[in-house]
């Protein structure tokens, strides 16, 4: 191995290690990954075909709305409207950069998975950590043992939402199915382990949702292995079942859930986050009927949205708070109208079809988590959400090795 193939190595974990960095450094560590590889493989003459750049743009067609946007929005929203550019501007170059040095050093980035792994993990185990010893080990505690505290925490300390975080951990949980992580059998259980308590932990519904239909189709795959190893699996479902008991926030979410069904007794808007969960959807539903053909600019939507809860807040006597539309695909449909959720859908199908043609179900397993969780949360008006979605989607699409099948 040479000096070169040595770099190509670090500048791979150094993209894959870029999502847990603080936020100023996240965007920067993973754009010079890709200007490092794109700026070698042009140097090599590797060759760019056209065709490849094309679906790049097609991939990135989202972000053109917003270019299209620019003149429409009036001039008060129009700085607004400039923020969420520049922050989306990634769902246009990267699939650009990946267009063009993939073929060439996608191997290299797909054995390097495993520090998107080891991120996870480290990651959480600090923050975790940093959370028990502030709980328990100061003199004067500053929180309680709550999940509303511990998120809040954990996102302070990290700078990850924690459903993004929650899709990291996620996806972390597919590369190690898939056998992207080489360790040993065991190893590997003991980090199946820890990522699914750290991902109860934080109990965000949807990457939740994903992973058991993950875990149910590669059950499916690989029943017979499953049967071979029962011991190790019935030993780890055991520990998980344990570990729910454990966590006092798993009940606490649960009770959430219970209180809205009328189990319990009725909450408020501001300490229950499922009536929090409704009252978002309702107003978006409520902006949806009016604005559905046209959409209302995305800039304006932030805005409306604002109103709408701030007049909320005044007639309910309650510092309600403000929120964004909480769904991709509403988010995209009231900003664009028709022509928002036909592209956003249209790219999903599109990356579904790559995925099935190409049997890569590392693939399919981040779709699946990446569509359930546009359903909750409006995942790509964070950075943290574009790079995620814009490297791995463009990652799989462009590479062609069938070393990528799993």
């Amino acid at each position: 191995m040479n000096k070169l193939e040595v770099i190509d190595i670090y500048a791979a974990r150094l993209m894959m290690i870029g999502f847990f960095l603080p936020m100023k450094w996240q965007a920067t560590s993973i754009i010079l990954a890709c200007i490092y590889f794109v700026t070698k493989a042009l140097l090599q003459r590797s060759q760019v075909q056209l065709q490849q750049i094309l679906w790049a743009v097609i991939l990135g067609s989202g972000f053109l709305l917003y270019i299209g946007a620019i003149p429409l929005t009036p001039v008060a929203d129009r700085s607004v409207l400039m923020l969420l550019v520049g922050r989306r501007m990634a769902l246009l170059l990267v699939p650009i950069f990946f267009a063009i040095f993939i073929p060439r050093y996608g191997g290299v980035l797909l054995r390097e998975l495993k520090f998107f792994v080891y991120g996870c993990i480290v990651t959480c185990i600090v923050a975790n950590a940093a959370f028990i010893y502030q709980v328990y080990f100061t003199l004067h505690p500053v929180m309680t043992i709550s999940h509303v505290a511990y998120r809040i925490f954990f996102e302070a300390f990290t700078g990850l939402h924690p459903t993004y975080i929650s899709m990291y951990l996620a996806f972390a949980i597919c590369i190690l199915l898939c056998g992207f992580v080489p360790l040993g059998k065991l190893s590997k259980f003991v980090l199946l382990y820890l990522l699914l308590i750290f991902l109860l932990a934080l109990l965000a519904k949807s990457p939740l949702i994903a992973v058991l239909i993950i875990f149910v189709h590669y059950a499916y795959l690989h029943r017979q292995l499953l049967f071979r190893y029962k011991i190790l699996i019935t030993t780890l479902l055991a520990a998980v079942l344990a570990g729910c008991f454990f966590i006092p926030f798993i009940g606490q979410r649960a009770g959430e859930v219970l209180s809205f069904f009328g189990t319990k007794a009725p909450g408020q808007i501001t300490d229950n986050s499922v009536y929090t969960r409704k009252l978002i959807w309702n107003t978006d539903i409520g902006l949806l009927k009016q604005y559905w053909q046209t959409g209302v600019g995305p800039a304006r939507l932030l805005r409306m949205l604002d109103y709408r809860y701030l007049f909320y807040s005044i007639s309910h006597n309650s510092a309600t708070g403000y929120y964004d539309p909480h769904n991709e695909y509403l988010w995209e449909w009231l900003s664009f109208g028709i022509i928002g959720i036909i592209i956003t859908v249209g790219l999903l199908v599109v990356h579904f079809i790559k995925a099935i043609k190409s049997k890569n179900h590392l693939y399919l397993y981040l779709l699946l988590i990446l569509v359930i969780t546009f359903s909750t949360e409006s995942v790509l008006s964070r950075q943290q959400g574009i790079l995620f979605y814009a490297v791995f989607t463009s990652m799989f699409f462009f590479y062609k090795n069938d070393s990528s099948k799993v």
